[in-house]
Parts: structure tokens; sequence; C-alpha cells
């Protein structure tokens, strides 16, 4: 028996999503509200939740549930679900949690429903063909969920399974903090203890710096940017520079230099740039974590147009 175009379609989908699909789904493929009836009634296709419907064929599993929480409330698979079909070492498909937008008020019957905020943040990412949380959420998301003992393992088997850098967990907790935000506490905890084992190489945290302004609406800045007196002299190389604006800044703690030297030179080189014109901004790594949104309106406050600054 040949299928039609519409028939092979919604087969398709269904068969890259655990033998489920939605109604809307189905009926963008195709398939008219009459046909969904009639194979609702035939047995050919189950209702497994309000709008998502299972076809006969395929077995229930960990997998299709997940997919039907998925689609029935219009989130991601996250937290715990998540975790495990990133493949994070400690966690199994042994329930379904999904995350939604905060102004979604729902109910799911045997659905971890987690409503948020931030699902702009989310960084969806399709595992085993179902939608969930980037890596550096899910971690994040656990935390608000788990023990601090169970960050901890899922930290070391993240960073041991290669799936993120310690530098790629910090940029996740800075773009999320906010007071109030669950999680944010236990996983700052787990990242500190880290860093004197693994630290950040420099270069690294000026790159996380730079995408923390590009995210708050600013240009990105020149990075190592070199700065030259007028005979052509280098007076400093500074971590990151606007120098349309003579604005540089500094990342500044002992952790992140090669040595002390470099660190007791610091206030001479920032003497130096004050002479040659340059307004130097200096930032520690508490700036960063703890202060990020201070930190890009201090930067910001500097570009402005100095009529702008004046009022």
């Amino acid at each position: 028996m040949l299928l039609t175009m519409a028939e092979a379609a919604v087969l398709k989908r269904m068969s890259e999503q655990h033998g489920v699909i939605s109604r809307r789904q189905a009926l963008e493929d195709g398939v008219t509200d009459d046909q969904i009836s009639r194979r609702l009634r035939t047995g050919r296709w189950v209702r497994a939740a309000r709008g998502v419907y299972r076809h006969a064929v395929f077995p229930e599993t960990p997998h299709s549930r997940l997919q039907v929480a998925c689609l029935a409330c219009g989130g991601l698979a996250s937290h715990r679900s998540a975790a495990a079909l990133h493949g994070i070492d400690g966690y199994k498909l042994d329930r379904i949690e999904v995350v939604v937008p905060w102004a979604r008020r729902l109910t799911i019957k045997g659905v971890g429903l987690h409503r948020t905020t931030q699902m702009d943040l989310t960084k969806p990412v399709f595992r085993d063909g179902i939608l969930c949380t980037g890596i550096g959420r899910t971690a994040l998301d656990l935390a608000a969920v788990v023990s601090r003992k169970q960050v901890d393992y899922t930290i070391d088997a993240i960073l041991r399974q290669g799936l993120l850098r310690l530098s790629d967990l910090y940029s996740v907790l800075v773009s999320h903090s906010r007071q109030g935000r669950t999680g944010c506490g236990p996983f700052r905890d787990a990242l500190e203890e880290r860093r004197g084992d693994d630290p950040v190489p420099l270069s690294s945290w000026s790159r996380m710096v730079s995408d923390l302004l590009v995210e708050s609406g600013l240009d990105r800045p020149a990075l190592e940017h070199r700065i030259c007196d007028r005979s052509g002299g280098l007076v400093a190389q500074v971590d990151l520079a606007y120098p349309s604006h003579r604005v540089a800044i500094e990342l500044d703690s002992k952790r992140w230099h090669l040595n002390s030297v470099s660190f007791e030179r610091d206030p001479r080189r920032r003497n130096a740039l004050t002479l040659a014109g340059w307004t130097v901004l200096t930032f520690t790594w508490s700036d960063y974590v703890d202060r990020s949104g201070q930190l890009c309106a201090t930067v910001a406050g500097l570009l402005a147009p100095a009529e702008r600054r004046a009022s």
C-alpha cells in the first residue's frame, strides 16, 4: 500500500520522536483532524496526553514518555532528564522533568515541571531525538534539585567526560546569576573549590569577560591590545580594550598572572596608560562572578557619549 506524502511525513516524524507526535505537528505534515480522529478510533494511534499521540506499533518507553511530556507542555527536557540524555555519569532516565516559560501554568501527572524566567538562556539541543537544555544550563538546574555532594559529582563528571570546560561552567553561572535564582549558590561554591586545582587561564578569562560584555549589548572589545606611545614604543599590552574610546580593561588577580613580579608591576603600567591618555578599568574575579551587571554598567558608562555621561 502506497503512503501519501502526508502519511509518510507523519511516520517519519514519529519514528524520529520515539513514536509520538503532537496534533500541531500532524496538521503541519498534512494530516487532517478527521484523519487523526479515525486513527484514534481504529487504535492505530493512542492518545498519550492532551494533543499528543503515540503510534500503536511503538512501545511506550522512558524516552517516549519524556517526549510526550515535552510536546504536551511545549517545554524542554531538563534537570535529571536532560542529564540522562546528555549521558552525564550518575544519571539515568528514571524520571520526567521538563522546563517551561514562567507564565505557563499547567500540571501533567507524573511530570516534574519547572518554570523559568530564563528560557532564553537554555541553549536547547537535540539528544536522542528529544529537545533538552544545554549541558551548562542542565548542570546549573541540577544544582537546584540535588544535594551538594551530587553537584560535585556532576561537575566532576562533566569535566572528566570532556563535555565542558571549567571556564564554560563559569560563563553559565555568570549569565544566569541574579538574586533569588535557585542553584547559583551551590553551583558557585562547587566551581570555586575547583578553581585552585584547575585554574582558568588568563586568556580564557579575558574571553569570558569579552563574551559577557557582548551579551550585555556592548561591542566586542579587542583582546590583548598593544598600546604604543607616539614614537611607537610599547606602553603596555592590556587584557581588553576599546581603542576608539581609549578605554583599557585589566583583569586583576595574582591567581591570573604568571607570577608575583608581574602583579607588582601592574600599578606602574596603569600609571603609564593614564599618562598616555587612556582610562583604565580594573576588575577582579569576584567582579566577574558576583557583580557582572555592575561590571557591564561601568564599561557601558565610559563608552557612552560624553554629553550623556555629563547628564
